[in-house]
C-alpha cells in the first residue's frame, strides 16, 4: 500500500473516531439532562400538590381535633400523611426538598410541608407519594434514548465515513495522482491546476507548482552544464589521443613509449566518459536516437573480442556458441559500447589472471549476450540499485576500480532504447554474469520485428 494511502487512511480513521466520540459525547449529555429535567419536574409536580395539601387542610381545620378525620378524607391512592412535630405556636420549619427513597421495590417521594391552622398553631406535615410507575416510566424512556443514541451514533458513522471519503479521501487521492504523473525531469508544463483542488489543497498546490519550476530551471542548467561542458572536452580529447597514437608510430621514442601509451589509454577513459555524459543528457531531452538493424549474435561477440581481447591482456575468452543463434534488432555500434562497458567493468573485479569469458544464446524471444567474470559478483539486493546514475555495488568498497558509476547506467540506457535490456545473475562458476537481452528479428511464432 502507498505511504501516502496509508496516511490518508490513518486520518481518516483519526476524524471518524474524534467526530464519533464527539457525537456519543453529546448524545450522553443529551441523556443525562433529560434525566435531570424529568427528576426536576416530577418534584415541581409533586411539592405544587403537596402544597395545595396543605393549604386545604388548614383552610378546613381551625384546630388539632378537626385535622385527622381531615387527613384521612384527604388520603388519595398512591399517597400517604402524616404529622411529624408537636403542636405549638412555634412548630414551623422550612419546607424541604422532595427526596427519593426505594421501600419494597417500590419509588416514594418525600416531602415536608408546613401546616399553620386558623388557631396558631404550627406542625410540620409528611408528604409521601408513590411515584414507581413514572420512575420506571422514566428509565425506560432513559434506555429507548439510550438505544436510539446508537443507532443515531451508527447512521452518523456511516454518514460520516462517505462525506470524509468524498471532501477529503478522494479529493487527496486526486491530488496524489496528480502529483505521481508529473515526469521527471520535471517540464514547465507540469503545473498543477489550482483552482480545480478544493479550497484547502489549494496552497499545497501552489507551494507544489513553485517547487516544480524552480527544479525546471535547475534541471535544465544543469542538461545545458553537461551537454555544454561534454561537447567541449570531445575536441581536446580527440587531440590528446590523436597525438598520444602518432607519438607512438614515430621511431626512437621506446624510452616515452609507457607514457605515451599511459597517456592514450586515459585520453580514451576520458573520451569515454563524455561520450557517456552526452549519451545521458542526450535522453534527459529527448534527443538521444538509436537505429535498429539486424545483428547477428557471432559477429557481435568477435567484434568485441577482437577489439578488445589485447588490452585486457589476453584474459577475454570467447565460448562458441552450442547452436546457431538467430538474428537480433539493435544498434549495432551502440550495441559494441555496451559490451565494451560490460568487459571493463568485469575485468576491474574479477582478479588477475582470471579470464572474463564472452558468450552468446537464445532465451524465449531475446538474443542474450553474456559478460561473465570471475570476481565477488552481485548481491540479490543490489541487482537493480547499480544500474541507477552513480551508483556503485558494495563489491567495489574493496576493490581499485576508479569507474565513474554512471557505466552501467548508460548501458542500460541504451539498451532499453533499443528495446532490450540488461540484467545481472550469478555465474555458473561464480562472480557475475551479465546478460544484454536484444528482441528477435522474428520472435518465436510472430511476424518480423519492425
Amino acid at each position: 500500500m502507498p505511504r501516502w494511502t496509508v496516511r490518508i487512511s490513518l486520518l481518516r480513521l483519526w476524524l471518524q473516531s474524534t467526530s464519533l466520540l464527539a457525537v456519543l459525547a453529546g448524545y450522553s449529555l443529551l441523556l443525562l439532562f433529560n434525566q435531570q429535567l424529568a427528576g426536576l419536574h416530577r418534584n415541581a409536580a409533586h411539592r405544587q400538590l403537596a402544597e395545595q395539601l396543605a393549604a386545604e387542610l388548614s383552610s378546613r381545620a381551625s384546630e388539632r381535633r378537626q385535622l385527622q378525620p381531615l387527613l384521612e378524607a384527604a388520603l388519595l391512592p398512591g399517597w400517604r400523611l402524616q404529622l411529624l412535630q408537636p403542636w405549638g405556636s412555634r412548630a414551623s420549619g422550612p419546607m424541604a426538598m422532595p427526596a427519593l427513597e426505594s421501600r419494597g421495590g417500590q419509588e416514594w417521594l418525600l416531602s415536608q410541608v408546613p401546616l399553620a391552622l386558623s388557631d396558631g398553631s404550627r406542625a410540620q406535615l409528611l408528604v409521601e407519594q408513590n411515584v414507581t410507575s413514572s420512575v420506571q416510566q422514566e428509565r425506560l424512556a432513559f434506555w429507548l434514548l439510550v438505544v436510539a443514541a446508537g443507532v443515531s451514533s451508527l447512521f452518523t458513522s456511516g454518514l460520516l465515513r462517505l462525506v470524509l471519503q468524498r471532501g477529503l479521501v478522494q479529493p487527496l487521492q486526486e491530488f496524489t495522482t496528480q502529483l505521481s504523473a508529473t515526469q521527471a525531469p520535471p517540464l514547465a508544463s507540469d503545473q498543477i491546476p489550482v483552482a480545480e483542488q478544493p479550497e484547502e489543497l489549494q496552497p499545497i498546490a501552489l507551494a507544489f507548482n513553485d517547487l516544480q519550476q524552480r527544479l525546471t530551471v535547475s534541471w535544465e542548467r544543469q542538461r545545458s552544464f553537461v551537454d555544454g561542458v561534454a561537447h567541449e572536452l570531445r575536441t581536446p580529447i580527440t587531440l590528446i589521443s590523436g597525438h598520444a597514437q602518432r607519438l607512438l608510430r614515430q621511431p626512437g621514442l621506446e624510452a616515452s613509449a609507457p607514457s605515451l601509451r599511459l597517456i592514450e589509454q586515459e585520453a580514451m577513459r576520458m573520451g569515454s566518459l563524455v561520450s557517456n555524459l552526452l549519451d545521458l543528457a542526450r535522453q534527459d531531452s529527448g534527443r538521444l536516437q538509436l537505429r535498429r538493424q539486424p545483428i547477428l549474435a557471432d559477429e557481435a561477440i568477435v567484434q568485441a573480442y577482437e577489439r578488445l581481447v589485447f588490452s585486457s591482456g589476453w584474459r577475454l575468452h570467447l565460448d562458441t556458441p552450442a547452436a546457431e543463434l538467430p538474428v537480433a534488432m539493435g544498434d549495432p555500434e551502440r550495441l559494441q559500447e555496451c559490451l565494451a562497458a560490460l568487459i571493463e567493468n568485469a575485468l576491474h573485479y574479477s582478479p588477475t589472471p582470471l579470464p572474463v569469458s564472452l558468450a552468446a544464446d537464445q532465451q524465449g524471444n531475446s538474443l542474450v549476450l553474456h559478460v561473465c567474470d570471475q570476481g565477488p559478483g552481485v548481491e540479490a539486493g543490489e541487482r537493480e540499485a547499480i544500474f541507477e546514475r552513480f551508483a556503485r555495488g558494495s563489491a567495489s568498497i574493496n576493490s581499485s576500480n576508479r569507474g565513474s558509476g554512471i557505466g552501467l547506467a548508460v548501458v542500460r540506457l541504451l539498451m532499453e532504447a533499443m528495446g532490450g535490456s540488461v540484467q545481472v545473475a550469478d555465474a555458473p562458476g561464480g562472480g557475475a554474469d551479465f546478460q544484454l537481452h536484444l528482441p528477435l528479428a522474428r520472435p518465436l511464432g510472430g511476424p518480423p520485428s519492425a
